[in-house]
């Protein structure tokens, strides 16, 4: 099976947890034989083609930077992914299925489906509506019609959560049935490197909180800020680390000198790999205060590296925790539930045991790659299935 993957990130071009699943989904299913190419922005420094872990990854058009238009850019980065697709697919002797993460490769993902009439399954991981808590000006429509329009012309929805299953349902009116429920995986192997000289001083003494994601408002992290003078005042060796980049940042700096815990508090920037790894080895615990979650990935990968979590009750991190046995769940926006559930783990050795090794059995058990890949090539072939099926009706 040829399958062709768009995705607007992937390693090193990496803004959230979409450019991880595309990167464990894609070297998963080439351990299950398929053959995976991805068609993702140019990155300097990276070659335009190399292959990875059996994947075949193509680089075109260039890496976005945060503040260039972003329209302007994601018109571009398509338009160069479709000549790309079209050049491939003549190489290989054409794909067999086209697989369109999101909406950023929406234009490429429908037009080579329709070029080659090849059939076309996207996995939406998140909706303009959820990520803006609402619809609040013309770009923001603009985007969700585009995320309409794939939802309702793929072949298959994938999804990640019950909740998202739920949105896409309700937003676009795809129904239910066509919108098939993957979870989002982690590999606990890759948590196991660390650098050998980190630039974070952590001592033995400090009790560290992290957390990693986007610096925007869905991720809750002013909540996080403004509890943490209370969590200093009831365990004075926390210290704060928040690792990610977004236009939140400046805003989230000033906060901290604000409330007087800069010098408590880290802003790391986007770190990765190694870095990423060695401060979820030194956290006690792990927050993700969200306001609004597709999934959560950062929360299993928490979880994989034995570090307890503390999650928002919404969306799908409200699936993937099981409120004191696998984690803490709180209502991300009451500063009061954040306080009590950060000092409960900080000091309560036993409980935060408990919960480590509850989440380790749940990694192995159902957030599985080797799970997840092999239900995903489940679904390319129902697709091509039913494709065969309509054809031969047809004919």
């Amino acid at each position: 099976m040829k399958v062709l993957l768009f995705s607007w990130e992937y390693p090193p071009h990496m803004f959230g947890g979409l450019g991880q699943h595309v990167f464990d989904l894609s070297r998963f299913m080439v351990k299950q034989g398929a053959e995976i190419h991805i068609i993702t922005p140019r990155v300097e420094n990276y070659p335009d083609y190399q292959e990875e872990n059996g994947v075949h990854i193509h680089r075109v058009g260039s890496s976005y930077l945060e503040g260039e238009n972003f329209k302007s850019w994601t018109f571009r980065f398509n338009s160069d992914a479709i000549r790309e697709a079209v050049n491939i697919n003549t190489r290989i002797g054409g794909f067999d299925i086209i697989h369109a993460h999101d909406w950023l490769v929406a234009y490429a993902g429908r037009s080579v489906t329709k070029i080659f009439e090849i059939p076309l399954v996207t996995t939406i991981h998140a909706t303009e509506h959820g990520r803006n808590l609402g619809l609040h000006n013309r770009m923001q429509l603009e985007i969700n019609e585009i995320e309409k329009n794939l939802a309702l012309e793929a072949d298959r929805v994938i999804c990640c959560s019950q909740y998202m299953q739920d949105e896409i349902t309700s937003l676009f009116g795809r129904p239910r049935e066509d919108i098939v429920i993957i979870p989002n995986g982690v590999d606990p192997d890759i948590f196991l490197a660390i650098p050998e000289k980190p630039r974070f001083n952590i001592s033995e003494e400090d009790k560290v909180i992290v957390f990693l994601g986007r610096l925007v408002p869905e991720k809750g992290v002013w909540y996080l800020l403004n509890s943490f003078p209370q969590v200093l005042a009831e365990v004075p060796q926390a210290r704060l680390y928040i690792g990610g980049k977004g236009p939140l940042l400046a805003e989230l700096k000033r906060l901290a000198q604000k409330l007087g815990i800069e010098d408590k508090v880290v802003f790391t920037g986007f770190i990765y790999h190694e870095e990423r790894n060695f401060i979820y080895h030194k956290a006690r615990v792990a927050v993700f205060p969200s306001l609004y979650e597709p999934f959560g990935i950062v929360a299993l990968e928490a979880m994989a590296t034995r570090t307890p979590v503390i999650v928002g009750d919404v969306g799908g991190l409200a699936d993937i925790v099981e409120d004191g046995v696998t984690g803490l769940k709180v209502n991300a926006s009451n500063e009061v539930e954040l306080v009590r559930a950060i000092t409960r783990v900080l000091n309560d050795e036993s409980l935060a045991n408990n919960l480590c090794s509850n989440a380790s059995d749940i990694i192995a058990s159902v957030y599985n790659w080797e799970v997840i890949a092999r239900s995903t090539i489940r679904i390319y072939e129902q697709v091509l299935e039913q494709k065969g099926k309509k054809l031969f009706d047809l004919g």
